[in-house]
């Protein structure tokens, strides 16, 4: 079978490409055609652009990107079980038109979903997990403050599942006017340009002495700093996005020792996997949740959404992406539509 798919075979470059999938499934396998998949704008954006520790720019192997797949499943191996041909499955497979799955780990991390849901709003669950996993970690209790840093799409679901944890009040800084306006109309009470000389008077207007939570979710070692600066004495300090470079100038003793920090390590490879007794909230069951919000009305996905695009169009808004000023920031590939 030909399929297509996203590859990157250099750094700052994306195409469309066919390749062949295998007729033989493996018995625990699973075949799936994909409907939509979403686009990460910072981790697959940041390896379009090799400035990650996998992809550098003196990397010359080939990047497949993707993890925010929604589809159905077409056929399953002799001895699968937990999926059937037809279930409408979404879970982490590369931005392909079809695809082939049998490791246990990954098919592990996929999940049905409801009636209710559709495959669009299903697709973005894979960063939902990653900012779910952050929000629990940071503990929030009702009524405490949280700053989150970084209005990117993980930072905007962080900034809403931590209003449905309690936050309050809660508030979101960010360069780009366009995506503090959007975090403003997704549960941000204040949303502010770090760089405006009154923000510091309105942030401690709203927390005095600074808040009790603070996410950081840019992934930039820049706002590392600034982040701490934001934290209440023994406030929690969520390092959630995935920090690309050194830090310098920091200095732990001045900076989170004396004034009693916590700093959490909110990787999505933090979260917890079965069997291991780290605790119930696998990705898996992570991702049933955030379904179930979809599902019921809680997690909003359209106003994340700013553009659905063809998969031939998928080059370009990846170096739209890679141009932070542009408007895109939650791009959908459509692959249903061009069947």
């Amino acid at each position: 079978m030909i399929a297509q798919t996203l590859i990157s075979h250099h750094i700052g470059e994306m195409a469309l490409e066919p390749y062949e999938l295998p007729d033989l499934l493996p018995p625990d396998g699973i075949r799936v055609e994909a409907a939509v998949t979403t686009i990460s704008p910072g981790t697959e954006v940041a390896n379009y652009l090799g400035t990650t520790t996998q992809r550098t720019p003196e990397s010359t192997e080939a990047y497949v990107p993707g993890y925010s797949f929604a589809g159905t499943v077409l056929a399953v191996g002799s001895q699968h079980t937990r999926f059937a041909p037809g279930d409408r499955i979404c879970g982490p497979l590369p931005h392909a038109s079809h695809a082939v799955e049998a490791r246990p780990e990954r098919l592990a991390r996929m999940t049905k979903i409801p009636d209710g849901v559709s495959f669009r709003d299903a697709s973005f669950t894979q960063l939902g997990c990653i900012a779910l996993n952050g929000v629990r970690r940071a503990r929030i209790e009702m009524g405490q403050s949280v700053a989150i840093v970084g209005a990117g799409l993980v930072g905007l679901l962080a900034g809403r599942l931590a209003r449905l944890d309690g936050a309050w009040p809660l508030v979101s800084l960010d360069l780009v006017p366009g995506r503090r306006a959007l975090s403003a109309r997704y549960g941000a009470h204040l949303a502010l340009d770090p760089r405006d000389p009154d923000t510091r008077d309105r942030l401690e207007a709203v927390a005095p002495g600074g808040f009790q939570v603070v996410i950081e979710a840019t992934g930039s070692p820049q706002a590392f700093l600034p982040s701490l600066a934001l934290a209440h004495k023994g406030g929690r300090i969520v390092l959630l996005g995935s920090t690309r470079g050194a830090v310098t100038n920091f200095d732990p003793y001045a900076d989170v020792h004396v004034r009693g920090l916590d700093l959490v390590a909110a990787h999505v490879s933090s979260t917890p996997t079965a069997g291991a007794n780290e605790g119930p909230w696998t990705e898996a069951a992570n991702r049933a949740f955030l379904l179930s919000l979809i599902e019921h009305g809680e997690l909003d996905i359209n106003p994340l959404v700013t553009h659905t695009i063809a998969p031939k169009e998928a080059p370009d808004a990846f170096a739209a992406l890679a141009d932070r000023s542009a408007d895109h920031l939650g791009v959908v590939i459509d692959w249903a539509g061009q069947r």
